[in-house]
């Protein structure tokens, strides 16, 4: 009873015979929730009895009491149980009778207070947080313009014609119109899906039937919508009172009605005193002279809905005085013949809220009556169930199979002998929360339409009958089950029994706490999902299969990694094999992949394969893992990791190859397409191998198809036209120095090497384009290659991606790609049998002779004039769209155009100029002339508000000429400073470092050439082009102490803040990278390894003693790179050390 109010009477509400006593007939009240009441001037509020421990369970929950004298009084005993006073009482929860806490326990609660939900506010409404009721609206205020007929619209509702067409119009134009549609008494026979639009109001004269047939609706592995109200992710207004749903004959797909809409306000979307009815009636064709009881088989033709009723994962609803029945018996025969009709589920809710489900019941359905999956903020108020009367024949889930829907139930856990185990679940909750069940009663009459289970005093029809699973906010009040072995079964939790809680005929508890305040149901893993509903291309498949795609798989995380072929061998470390082998898991994969097949059939996906395939990965690699040996039991894994270490299969000991374990594995994997053995000979070989030295007979080696179709396409392309078929002895290194090639460009675009250094002989590879090659050395850095080379040392990380900011990888990246490099750009016409470094193949970006620039055109500054195309900037032109278009590179256009940058070569664009976009190679010649080794670091200037206008200040020789790197190199280094750079064309400064307060500004600051030299650049006005004779250059910095890295202490720079360097960090090299890479004004050092550059303190950022920056440099001797969890952080800016 809810939201009642009792003003001025001397007894509220007498609970008759609760116990004994007067006026009882043996059968007391198993139970009564009183909820949201509120009762003035009243001597005596309730009026029981209680004469033992299981009398009537009485519960009040959120109920005032005003002026009341006695709110429970004991007649029986003239006891007062709970009193009352003068003014308001209120009581959150309080109540007698058998309470199941959190642990499982069940003990008699003799009028006690009870832990109390908090209501979400969705959920209630008014002052006293009254959980939200509403009547069916009564539309007593409109003229008859705004009520639609549905006859008169044209609808026959005779039970035979095809009214389809005439509902969708109807509805959709009444919902337009905002009129009401009424439904007069009939059959309205539907053969297609029909909507019911957001806004409708809709109200039936004694229950229309809108009645479901025909062959869309008949096939239960495509299930489809009969009715469906509202569209996902729509909020609005629906009302829908006094109809009823039901089908006609074989409709096993039936989806009788999806509930989409989301409310708009509080219960605008609702359905009252409507119902779902499935045979047992004329017209039906599922009476008992189609579908009678006990035939000894499913008769397909009495399959006749997959689901009932489904509240969409966006949607909400009000739902008031709704039953949902699966026939029993014929009730349009004089004796009410029993039936066998088969309905898959009842009702299914994933809505998130807010949902009300006032006066409900769900009877007959094959899986569940109700299941709540993944659903937030659910009110179930009075609800009622029965178990189909004929289980477990057959028994559940058939005649249907789970995976159509989210988190169907399985039934694994019964035996073959059980008759009373394999039966519909009457409420399964899962993965969901906020939930409250106000009274429920959930019966079990008949196993097999037999009443013994009952009548010998058992209740043992059936073995469970509410399930619960990761489920938290759960709140079961007035509990009564019947017939069943267990009232609350969550799973891996203890379950509450139904023998101790008898009370009378049924059993009965007063609250179950067991998921109130903890997770009920708690799974071995939280599970993952192989694919998710939002996975690209799976609307190409039926929602069926869509569900059964994105089920979860209950299994440990480090499974979700294995959906692509791998040899599956021993685990890391952190993993636990008993985890990963767990029974639970193989079996949620089985199941996975079960109804995959079921509802997916023959679907694929857009590139041939078959729907299940990554889920089949999966569990390949869960049967690889957890294969044992057949004698000891042990994990094979473990045996093979121990075998001795052989050289090859030849060599490997007789008694190991031919093990239980090693021989059952490489079966294993060849009987399936889902292993790695029809991706490498090697195990092939083997197995072969095995099979003559083992004496095995009747052994196939030959590999499964893979599960991707092979389809014939075009030849793979190959930018250079060039291909090679491997030979014995072949590797990375020789044919990049065959062919003028990089040896890594081999590697990278050729997926079929697996080892640079011992290729496969016989496999057709692409040869990349070609380019001037070097060939490392072990003792060579970038500094080195850039000298023999003749480039600069950044020419190097731009030809050859591969190498790291630092070049600390410029060694150890050998051993997989290989040790000859580009120093040239690749591309061109390729030259074939190549064999010597020298080589100066033809680039396409080139032009064959230079030509003078169009007649009037006006040269961007410093253009060069050896050129062959050009090109005239117009308004919009962006450097993509001319580079693709002329078909050059970005550093070779701008060698040729040197007033425009790397950076920012849109912007520096001038509409109207003309640029070079086909130079000559005297181009290459001029910009790369080798010089002595040497490393540019860029274009710097003095912060705008520093004194000193120069960033180097040891040594300087001014206004010289003539002026040229090689000679300001050749000044500063007799001085003994390694560090120099050139200003104005003509002023040379010397230095060891970049002194404070320097900033990196953009290279086009330095655009005047130098005045003995004219191919050089020499610095800008108040700009100066620094250089150095070391891969790296120093900064003058100050440090600002030991910060908490908890939380990064500075932020601000873009394109990756931290660098990681194992063998090559230092202070010094971290302030190069940030000041000349990232333009930072902080850098931060931690770890001993790590490197991070910043532009500005973290706000709140927390020192640290320097005792904890204790970690040595990697790459640094005798200094400190931060230490764990803490970082030193410094500043090239005075400013910043005075701020500090």
């Amino acid at each position: 009873m809810q939201n009642i109010v009792v003003d001025n009477c001397n007894t509220g509400l007498t609970i008759v015979g609760g116990a004994g006593g007067p006026m009882s007939t043996g059968q007391g009240i198993g139970s009564l929730h009183l909820t949201d009441l509120r009762f003035h001037y009243v001597k005596v509020a309730v009026s029981t009895s209680v004469m033992s421990d299981n009398s009537t369970a009485l519960l009040l929950s959120n109920s005032g009491f005003y002026n009341v004298d006695t709110i429970v009084q004991d007649t029986f005993k003239s006891q007062v149980l709970l009193r009352g006073g003068k003014g308001t009482v209120n009581v959150d929860t309080w109540g007698f009778g058998r309470v199941t806490s959190a642990n499982g326990t069940t003990a008699f609660h003799n009028g006690a207070n009870l832990d109390s939900p908090v209501r979400n506010d969705s959920l209630v409404t008014g002052g006293r947080r009254q959980f939200f009721t509403r009547r069916r609206p009564k539309y007593d205020d409109l003229g008859f313009s705004q009520i639609l007929d549905a006859k008169a619209y044209g609808a026959k509702g005779d039970g035979k014609t095809d009214d389809t067409a005439v509902l969708k119009h109807l509805f959709s134009a009444a919902a337009n119109m905002s009129a009401i549609v009424y439904v007069p008494f009939g059959v309205y026979i539907i053969t297609d899906t029909v909507e019911i639009p957001v806004g409708s109001r809709v109200i039936g004269q004694a229950w229309p039937q809108i009645m479901a047939t025909g062959t869309k609706f008949a096939d239960p592995l495509k299930p489809r919508v009969a009715v469906r109200v509202g569209l996902p992710g729509q909020v609005g207004v629906v009302e829908i009172q006094n109809m009823m749903m039901t089908v006609k004959g074989a409709t096993a797909g039936a989806i009788m009605m999806e509930w989409n809409v989301h409310e708009s306000g509080q219960g605008s979307a609702g359905l009252w005193d409507t119902h779902f009815r499935v045979g047992g009636a004329a017209g039906t064709d599922l009476t008992v002279k189609d579908c009678p009881k006990l035939s000894g088989k499913v008769n397909p033709n009495c399959v006749a809905a997959s689901l009932m009723l489904h509240l969409t994962t966006d949607s909400s609803g009000y739902f008031e005085n709704v039953w949902m029945w699966t026939a029993d018996h014929d009730f349009d025969t004089a004796d009410q013949t029993q039936v066998d009709i088969y309905v898959g589920r009842g009702m299914l809710i994933e809505s998130k809220g807010p949902t009300w489900l006032w006066g409900t019941s769900v009877e007959h359905c094959v899986l569940y009556q109700y299941q709540l999956s993944g659903a937030q903020n659910v009110v179930m108020g009075l609800i009622q169930t029965e178990t189909p009367y004929f289980q477990s024949f057959p028994e559940a889930p058939a005649p249907f199979k789970p995976g159509a829907f989210l988190n169907d139930p399985e039934f694994h856990n019964c035996t073959k002998t059980s008759k009373s185990c394999a039966m519909a679940w009457a409420l399964r909750i899962i993965d969901s929360s906020a939930v409250h069940v106000l009274s429920a009663g959930l019966y079990s009459f008949f196993n097999r339409y037999d009443q013994t289970c009952l009548n010998s005093g058992r209740h043992d029809c059936q073995d469970k009958i509410f399930y619960t699973e990761q489920s938290y906010d759960v709140w079961v009040q007035n509990l009564v089950t019947l017939g069943s072995i267990q009232m609350v079964s969550p799973l891996n939790g203890v379950p509450t029994l139904g023998k101790p809680n008898r009370n009378g005929f049924a059993s009965s508890i007063l609250a179950w706490l067991g998921g109130s305040k903890n997770i009920t149901g708690q799974r071995n893993f939280a599970g993952y999902r192989i694919h998710t509903e939002n996975a690209l291309d799976i609307d190409r498949f039926p929602e069926a299969c869509q569900n059964a795609l994105t089920a979860l798989v209950r299994c440990d995380n480090h499974t979700e990694e294995w959906t692509l072929p791998s040899y599956h061998g021993i685990l890391p470390r952190d993993v636990d094999i008993e985890s990963v082998c767990d029974e639970g898991c193989a079996r949620s994969i089985s199941d996975w992949r079960s109804a995959v097949d079921t509802y997916c059939g023959n679907a694929t996906w857009h590139n041939g394969a078959a729907a299940g395939v990554l889920g089949s990965f999966v569990s390949q690699g869960i049967n690889e893992t957890c294969q044992t040996d057949k004698k000891t039991g042990k994990y094979c894994n473990d045996i093979i990791y121990n075998f001795t270490l052989s050289e090859s299969i030849d060599k490997m000991p007789t008694n190991e190859l031919c093990s239980d374990c090693y021989v059952g594995r490489l079966k294993m994997m060849q009987a399936s397409p889902f292993s790695y053995y029809n991706r490498d000979l090697f195990y092939e070989d083997a197995l072969k191998k095995a099979v003559k030295r083992c004496s095995l007979s009747n052994v196939p080696t030959t590999p499964k198809d893979s599960p991707f179709p092979f389809e014939p396409s075009e030849p793979r392309f190959c930018l250079s036209g060039v291909t090679y078929t491997t030979k014995a002895g072949d590797t990375c290194d020789s044919l990049a120095l065959k062919y003028s090639v990089s040896s890594a460009a081999i590697f990278i675009g050729n997926p079929d090497i697996l080892d640079c250094a011992d290729m496969v002989e016989g496999v057709s590879i692409c040869m990349p384009l070609q380019c001037k090659t070097y060939k490392l050395q072990e003792k060579d850095t970038c500094m080195s290659v850039a000298y023999f080379a003749g480039i600069q040392q950044d020419d190097i990380r731009l030809l050859n991606p591969w190498i790291h900011e630092l070049c600390g990888n410029l060694q150890s990246a050998t051993i997989v790609l290989g040790r000859v490099i580009c120093t040239t750009p690749p591309g061109g016409e390729y030259d074939r049998e190549v064999n010597t470094t020298n080589s100066d193949p033809a680039y396409s970006e080139y032009a064959d002779k230079a030509i003078p620039p169009p007649s009037g055109a006006t040269l961007a500054t410093n253009t060069t004039k050896a050129c062959g195309r050009w090109y005239k900037v117009e308004k919009g032109d962006d450097c993509a769209r001319v580079l693709v278009q002329y078909h050059i590179s970005l550093p070779l256009f701008i060698q040729s155009n040197p007033s425009v940058s790397e950076g920012s070569c849109t912007t520096d664009l001038v509409p109207g100029r003309t640029y070079c976009v086909g130079p000559t190679k005297e181009v290459l010649t001029q910009t790369l002339k080798p010089i002595p080794p040497y490393t540019r670091f860029g274009c710097f200037a003095r912060e705008a508000d520093t004194t000193n206008r120069s960033v180097l200040t040891l040594a300087d020789a001014q206004h010289v000429k003539p002026m040229s790197i090689v000679a300001c190199q050749s000044f500063c280094l007799q001085r003994g400073w390694d560090v120099w750079g050139i200003q104005n064309g003509d002023s040379c400064f010397c230095d060891n470092q970049l002194r404070m307060d320097s900033q990196i500004i953009d290279d086009s600051k330095c655009n005047m050439h130098c005045n003995g030299n004219t191919t050089n650049v020499c610095g800008g006005k108040d700009a100066i082009e620094v250089f150095g004779d070391q891969d790296m250059l120093r900064i003058q910095y100050e440090s600002l102490g030991c910060y908490s890295w908890s939380k990064q202490a500075i932020r601000g720079t873009t394109g990756g803040d931290t660098i990681e360097s194992p063998d090559e960090m230092s202070v010094d090299a971290c302030a190069s990278l940030c000041t000349v890479t990232k333009k930072s004004d902080f850098f931060a050092v931690w770890e001993g390894k790590l490197c991070t550059c910043g532009r500005e303190m973290t706000p709140g950022a927390k020192t640290t003693s320097m005792e904890e920056c204790n970690v040595a440099c990697s790459g640094q001797l005798g200094d400190n790179c931060g230490g764990k969890g803490v970082a030193e952080i410094f500043t090239t800016k005075n400013k910043n050390v005075i701020a500090s």
